[in-house]
Order: structure tokens, then sequence, then C-alpha cells
């Protein structure tokens, strides 16, 4: 029954939203704000009860092929968020795209984010607002709090995330 509904799941989702290629999946309990401004590429999966979001109806998500998003991820693409081809986001990851400075009353400031080919978000990881780069080929390790862009080819953790090997 449950592989009924997620095959239900990805036909509903496919409908509503911008695109939606081959071979993609959305597992039951996923919710995405303002889908006609979501694209996702083939061989794409989203897990369960993850969460895409914006405040702003102008935000855009770009997902690209071969990614995979795992359940009660919450992506807020507010500022606009691309991730790349072949990249990984783990469980109970945060990515924030916009900040309301120091009034939570005030609009929504948007910030961009691009996410490399082939990373590696551990999980629970936070990436906060004023990140706009996680270069391609890095690894971000399990809980971090990243709060700068992040280089290529790099491994980064901790709280705030600092690098801890090149690869």
């Amino acid at each position: 029954i449950r592989r009924f509904r997620n095959i239900f799941s990805t036909f509903y989702w496919k409908i509503y939203l911008k695109k939606l290629d081959r071979n993609s999946k959305i597992y039951l309990g996923t919710q995405i704000s303002f889908p006609d401004k979501v694209e996702i590429g083939s061989n794409s999966l989203i897990e369960f009860n993850s969460v895409f979001s914006s405040e702003l109806p102008t935000g855009k998500l770009t997902i690209g092929n071969n990614v995979k998003i795992n359940s009660n991820v919450f992506l807020d693409f507010t500022g606009g968020l691309e991730i790349d081809d072949d990249v990984v986001i783990s469980k109970d990851t945060y990515i924030i795209t916009h900040s309301h400075g120091y009034d939570p009353r005030s609009l929504p400031m948007p910030k961009p984010l691009k996410i490399g080919k082939n990373v590696w978000v551990g999980a629970k990881v936070i990436i906060c607002e004023n990140v706009s780069l996680i270069g391609e080929n890095s690894i971000i390790a399990a809980g971090a709090v990243v709060t700068k862009n992040v280089e290529a080819n790099t491994i980064v953790g901790g709280n705030p995330a600092k690098m801890l090997k090149i690869k």
C-alpha cells in the first residue's frame, strides 16, 4: 500500500510542478509551496515528509539529475536555490535562503544559494542564509552549522563549520 501511495504522490506532483523529469520520485508527505517555481531533473528522489518552502512567490528551486533528498529535509527557496547533479542531502537538514534581519515581522530579504555537483550534506546540517555557494565535490559533516561559503573539494564540519580536510 505504501508503494501505491508513493506512486500517487509522484503522479500528483508531476501535474503541479513546473518540471518533474523521468524516473524522479516524490514520496508521500512532501509539501511544496509555489510548485510552479520548482524544477526537478531526472532520476532524483525526494523522501518522506520533506518541505520545500518559499515566503515569496518569486523564489525558484532547481534540483538537478540524480539528486537524493532524504526524509524530513526543509528547503527554503525564498532567495532561489539551485541544487546541481549528483547531490545527496541527508535526513533532518535545514537550508535557508532568506533573512529578516533583526525584525521577524519585516519582509524577507532573499539570498540565493547554489549547491555544486557531487556534494554530500550530512544529517542534521543547517545551512544559514548568508551562504551563497557550496562548492562541488564537498562534504558537510553531520550536525554542522554552515555560516560561510564552502570551497570545492573540501570537507567541513562543526558549529560553526570549519574546513576539516581538502579532498
